[in-house]
């Protein structure tokens, strides 16, 4: 089973998509709490969800007045299933007879407007009919909200609070002390069988309601699924997300698992960067099993990618589509997000041991089924040299292991050890005469807003040997470093 932190779903991005998810009702509220990835095991319901959404964002824009009425429904509905298993061996109060009525009337509404229109056919979506068990709480079919326990249910009932009326009418009326104390104590005997024959209602009611019981706890699982899946579609549409094309890979099976995720989104930097007037650049990554080296200076581009790829398998394999033009990918038993970010604080380990801790974790769930394994700048918390070579073995272990690794280091000498090599393009297709001269103008302070302005967070695959980058050193011409200290940092580096 795959379990992520709530500060990696945030880091990722996929806990702002759920945020931005509001279930109409109960139900759909926990789907979402509860949401968490399919394992291989469960691949058929995997595409069964995946197929069901594409149906459903397809349908919603052209059949939305379908959809608002079906949300308003939703929307009425409250939560009883504590009164369902109270049902199975109590008896009802009349609020808990109530809130069941409630409920019903909404299924009805809801299997009739089904019924009446041409709905779109999703599979598992299926709504029961219970109209007998409404039947049984409105004797009188008219309909109403409001819950009582009618006349209709017991004769001797209407009789005891017709009496109890009379005496009623009678105490109004002007008598002395002894008629008035017989007269209540009528009355007060009167209230007691009423009681008694109305418990005898409720359990005759609740008895009669127990055959119904399953149809309705199926509705409040059919309600909570629709709801959640309508919010998924929310989602696809507001963001332009495809189905992804999931293929059932894990520990037993053959074959070599294959990513292939071409011109990836994140909503939430999107949305970061829109709101600074900038626009995200979108990624494109393809990998077999083996293990993947992304290179690139501390800018921030390699996390971009990496915490982008990371949202697209984690909503594929949650049932959600994904930010992407192409999306082919496995399914993992286990994913791995290893940055000092994603730690838990308060471990009391300083962050290089706790990065070593989760090394170790991974490694060996890595060896009970296929694994993502994601490394964000592993081994930063020590020493360059000893961080270097911890990176370089854990390629050269990984890549000869069952699973899909992908390393985004500035260590050198990483990438050659990996399988796939691939590189910010950071400050790449600049014309540094050109941006030298913007910044002179404006002042080196300045200048790093501007620098910002043409860096690339893309990726590009390199095939062979490609010089690494050298944007740490452009950007200390840039921005004026003392020219002495320059011409020691060019020797350094030959």
């Amino acid at each position: 089973m795959i379990s992520l932190t709530y500060e990696q779903k945030k880091s990722l991005g996929f806990q702002f998509l759920l945020d931005q998810m509001s279930a109409d009702c109960v139900y759909g509220q926990e789907q979402i709490r509860q949401c968490r990835p399919y394992t291989p095991g469960e691949w058929e319901s995997l595409q069964q969800e995946l197929a069901r959404l594409g149906a459903l964002t397809e349908n919603y824009g052209k059949c939305r007045g379908f959809w608002d009425r079906v949300e308003r429904i939703l929307m009425n509905l409250k939560e009883i299933r504590g009164s369902l298993k109270r049902a199975k061996d109590s008896v009802l109060t009349d609020l808990e007879l109530f809130e069941c009525k409630q409920f019903l009337l909404q299924m009805e509404k809801m299997w009739q407007f089904y019924q009446e229109e041409q709905a779109v056919e999703l599979p598992g979506i299926s709504w029961r009919d219970c109209r007998g068990a409404l039947n049984l709480l409105d004797p009188e079919g008219r309909r109403l909200p409001g819950f009582y326990l009618a006349d209709a249910y017991d004769e001797e009932l209407a009789r005891v609070r017709e009496e109890k009326k009379r005496l009623e009418v009678l105490l109004r009326l002007k008598r002395s002390d002894k008629e008035k104390a017989e007269l209540l104590g009528k009355r007060q005997a009167l209230v007691a069988r009423e009681e008694q024959i109305a418990q005898n209602v409720r359990r005759r009611l609740t008895n009669e309601l127990r055959p119904y019981l399953e149809d309705m706890e199926e509705n409040c699982r059919i309600a909570g699924e629709l709801d959640f899946l309508l919010q998924k579609a929310k989602l696809a549409l507001a963001y332009g997300g495809i189905c992804p094309k999931v293929e059932c890979r894990g520990a037993a099976s053959e074959g070599r698992g294959r990513l292939n995720l071409f011109e990836m989104q994140n909503p939430m930097l999107q949305e970061s960067l829109k709101e600074r007037g900038k626009e995200f650049a979108p990624i494109s990554f393809s990998m077999e099993e083996g293990c993947a080296v992304i290179t690139g200076a501390n800018m921030g581009g390699k996390s971009v990618a990496l915490r982008t790829l990371a949202l697209q398998v984690v909503l594929a394999q949650s049932g959600f589509f994904v930010y992407a033009g192409e999306a082919e990918l496995p399914m993992f038993d286990h994913i791995s997000l290893i940055a000092e970010e994603y730690q838990a604080m308060g471990s009391g380990l300083s962050s290089f041991g706790g990065e070593i801790m989760e090394l170790s974790e991974a490694l060996n769930r890595q060896k009970e089924g296929f694994s993502l394994m994601i490394f964000d700048e592993l081994a930063r918390g020590t020493n360059p040299d000893e961080g270097a070579v911890i990176v370089r073995a854990a390629v050269q272990y990984l890549k000869k292991r069952r699973c899909m690794a992908i390393f985004a280091t500035h260590y050198d000498h990483v990438a050659e050890y990996g399988d796939y090599h691939y590189q910010v393009m950071g400050l790449r297709n600049v014309d540094m005469q050109k941006l030298r001269q913007e910044i002179a103008c404006i002042g080196a302070r300045k200048g790093i807003d501007v620098i910002a302005q043409y860096m690339d967070y893309g990726i590009y695959q390199v095939h062979g040997a490609e010089e690494c980058p050298r944007d740490a050193i452009h950007i200390c011409v840039l921005l004026g470093l003392e020219p002495e200290l320059l011409r020691l940092i060019e020797e350094a580096q030959e």
